[in-house]
């Protein structure tokens, strides 16, 4: 008995040694922020770098449900703006297969990104909703302070801790746009930066519970962007909705997003006291509260609807796990959906109707690895979806059988549905409005970039199933509808100014005095033209059209005002021009700000302004002003301070501007010594030539896609400045012929959409010698006037 005692008192003392080393041995390996791993955890450590070729397609509204019309997409290296559906689409593009991503910026709102797993080969749908970028509040960079946010979140700042982004101190008042997400939000999936994913500080890859996140973008007065200081640090506070207070942890993991990889990235903790987390941070972009998990498996499957047999598209997909909400996702074209969820757990997928309910529930899993659940057929009440079908045809009536359907409903929907073989689509949308269902819908043919026109429809609540017909596909564009403005002539000296949609006119004037159409924008649905008109005085008269309604830019009958450029900024017009001064021998810059006129120049030397655009609270505007020798030199103003982009000895001008980020490109001229126009392009105030000097040419539009420079303009055929003008673009600086200069021609507006180059001109023709306006897409030409009289092209838009 004693000896079995012995034994077993040493057989303890031998365990317990065991268990106190193994403890001791965990404790040193073992991350203390990251949650303990079962011994069946598998970690994924990120690798972004593989790339795969799939498309995106998608829809960015506003947080009402609205269009965002025009905002800048870009998905891997390509670039495009949405349409008047805020609709977009990338196809068989190179993506990351871990963390495939789409970029939105639009001025008035923070920048939208979502990411995604990407599938090889296949389509993924993407909603975002933009948050409005309002001022929460300002605070001295000196002193510091607090910044109160919506929900109940705040940041508090400590005096010094401030700096530009070239991390100079600043002193000044600091403007703090903030923005708490909440977590039980309805529509969180679409306006979260990224996904619920994110990178641990081991490198590997976690899925996310979210219990809240803040961002804040931080300015000086002018719009230029601040950061925090090194070593300094603000502190946010997170607030807890009451629904998750139970369940939220003392401490949780802190992530940060990172614009530069489209990751959550894991950065710190924050502390729970009551209801509200609070943590420090030395940066700022969006900050998000989260319990992570990182044993998980990649799970597709593809929702059907039953009764009709058709995939369901666009739909919003849920999956549960034990510990709370995992992940929202959206079906494709195909009703297709891939995403991560916890592995060896028992889960629920819902299905989510636009009105938030659930609509289907099914029990799923546990997995213990890569899963399929194939297809899953949903009965559905004929009240609870629309199901649309049709078929595509071309100019002889043949199957588009490569080509989708590009379809918008009022429910903020967006659709892109392939067609089959035979020219055939079919897809079911979930829907829950009460009366009609509002829609619109394209054609396209993927082969040869053209589409249909815009066709618009409604369905009653009784009708479920819609048969959209034949839809011809032929000659118009692709996706998109083109603007264009400039003038025709009507009697001698005397032109009326035009707007053509899709090559059909409209007169904005109507023909008795001189007129000129200069510019065109659209911000939304709502399409801005300025231009110029004689007054019965013989005065130029700058004026407005918003959606063909005139207004004057100015009432004096002393100057001359010409308008020459447009731009919206969320309620903010923007139009740059001219005035002639009293004794009409030069300019003097100027632009107006909703109808405020502001200069640019003193009136001592000529001035002409060509082009404004707006960046966040900067406005720029290009152009030229003479020095005291007399020579034009190449201006940008921004904010109305001058950057000279020659030094003066020459003449140059500005003709053109894109911003891009930080990035300012100009395009315009500049004189050899010999007087021959040289043409090129400024990036950031760094000159590129594109032409040798050799003929006189000129670069008169500029516009940048990812990381493509594009520029239209003309060059002389013969040496100096004889011969005919050849109308010509410049890609990265390699150059392309749009005429084959046997007779006059130039370019004077470019526009990239979708990949296509869209490029605005004249030509005059052979036969009439008169000049023809004329929009020129992968240097193929359409003419928008039949040659009978003078016309001219000023300016184009896309979208």
């Amino acid at each position: 008995m004693i000896k079995n005692y012995t034994k077993a008192l040493l057989l303890c003392s031998i365990l317990i040694t065991i268990l106190i080393l193994g403890c001791k041995r965990e404790s040193v390996l073992d991350n203390p922020i990251d949650p303990i791993l079962p011994p069946s955890t598998t970690i994924t450590m990120v690798n972004d770098l593989t790339q795969v070729t799939a498309s995106v397609s998608g829809i960015v509204l506003d947080e009402s449900n609205v269009p965002i019309a025009s905002a800048v997409v870009t998905s891997g290296a390509a670039a495009t703006t949405t349409n008047s559906n805020g609709m977009f689409i990338f196809q068989n593009i190179s993506l990351s297969k871990e963390n495939g991503s789409v970029t939105v910026v639009k001025a008035g709102y923070f920048k939208g990104v979502r990411s995604f797993k990407t599938t090889a080969g296949k389509n993924h749908t993407v909603r975002l909703q933009l948050m409005q970028k309002v001022l929460s509040g300002t605070v001295s960079a000196a002193a510091g302070g607090t910044i109160n946010s919506n929900g109940g979140a705040s940041i508090i700042f400590p005096a010094t801790a401030f700096v530009t982004s070239t991390g100079a101190a600043y002193m000044g008042t600091v403007n703090v746009y903030s923005r708490w997400i909440n977590p039980t939000a309805a529509n969180l999936s679409f306006i979260i930066p990224g996904d619920l994913r994110g990178v641990g500080t081991n490198g590997a890859e976690n899925i996310l519970e979210t219990y809240g996140m803040v961002g804040a973008e931080l300015e000086d007065a002018s719009g230029n962007t601040l950061k925090i200081a090194t070593g300094k640090k603000a502190t946010i506070s997170f607030p807890l909705p009451a629904s998750l207070q139970a369940s939220a942890p003392a401490t949780i993991q802190l992530w940060h997003f990172d614009d530069a990889t489209a990751r959550w990235k894991e950065n710190g903790t924050a502390t729970k006291a009551g209801s509200t987390y609070t943590a420090q941070v030395d940066k700022f972009s969006f900050w998000n509260c989260d319990v992570s998990i990182a044993n998980f498996i990649l799970l597709d499957y593809t929702l059907i609807n039953a009764t009709t047999n058709t995939p369901l598209a666009s739909t919003l997909t849920r999956i549960k796990a034990v510990f709370g909400r995992i992940n929202y996702e959206l079906t494709n074209n195909e009703g297709f959906v891939s995403q991560l969820v916890p592995k060896n757990e028992a889960l629920v997928l819902e299905v989510i109707s636009p009105c938030n309910s659930v609509i289907y529930s099914q029990n799923i899993g546990p997995f213990l690895s890569n899963s399929s659940l194939g297809n899953i057929n949903i009965n559905l009440p004929i009240s609870e979806y629309k199901n649309f079908t049709g078929r595509l045809i071309n100019c002889i009536g043949s199957p588009v059988n490569s080509g989708f359907i590009s379809f918008y409903a009022n429910t903020g929907i967006g659709i892109y549905a392939n067609t089959n073989a035979t020219g055939n689509f079919a897809f079911s949308l979930l829907n829950c409005v009460a009366g009609n269902l509002s829609f619109n819908y394209t054609g396209v043919d993927n082969a040869t970039s053209t589409g249909s026109v815009v066709v618009n429809g409604s369905s009653s609540n009784g009708n479920a199933n819609i048969n959209l017909g034949n839809i011809t596909v032929c000659n118009l564009p692709s996706n998109a509808d083109i603007y264009a403005v400039g003038a025709e002539e009507v009697a001698f000296n005397i032109n009326q100014a035009k707007f053509w949609k899709n090559g059909i006119a409209t007169n904005l004037t109507d023909g008795t005095r001189w007129a000129i159409a200069s510019s065109i924008f659209i911000s939304g649905t709502d399409v801005y033209v300025v231009g110029t008109e004689q007054n019965p005085a013989g005065k130029m008269i700058a004026k407005i059209w918003k959606n063909g309604i005139v207004s004057n830019l100015i009432n004096s009958s002393v100057y001359d005002n010409y308008a020459t450029s447009v731009c919206v900024a969320g309620n903010d017009i923007y139009v740059s021009g001219n005035e002639n001064n009293i004794s009409g021998t030069h300019y003097r810059a100027k632009y107006w700000k909703n109808g405020v006129e502001n200069y640019l120049t003193d009136g001592m030397y000529e001035a002409t302004a060509s082009k404004i655009l707006t960046i966040g609270m900067d406005i720029y505007v290009v152009g030229m002003e003479r020095n005291n020798s007399g020579r034009k030199i190449a201006k940008v103003w921004k904010n109305g301070i001058p950057n000279n982009l020659t030094n003066g000895n020459s003449f140059s001008e500005g003709r053109s501007m894109f911003l891009l980020g930080t990035d300012i490109y100009t395009s315009g001229w500049e004189a050899t010594s010999q007087g021959i126009y040289t043409a090129k392009i400024w990036k950031n105030g760094i000159e590129t030539n594109l032409t040798n000097g050799n003929n006189t040419a000129v670069a008169q539009s500029i516009f940048v896609s990812g990381t493509d420079v594009y520029a239209a303009g003309w060059e002389s055929l013969g040496n100096g400045n004889a011969g005919n003008y050849v109308a010509k673009f410049w890609k990265n600086g390699i150059v392309t012929n749009l005429t084959n200069g046997n007779t006059f021609a130039d370019a004077s507006s470019i526009y990239i959409f979708n990949g296509n180059v869209f490029i605005g001109g004249r030509e005059r023709s052979i036969t009439t010698g008169q000049l023809v306006a004329k929009i020129w897409k992968n240097g193929v030409s359409t003419n928008l006037t039949d040659g009978t009289k003078n016309a001219y092209l000023n300016s184009i838009f896309i979208q």
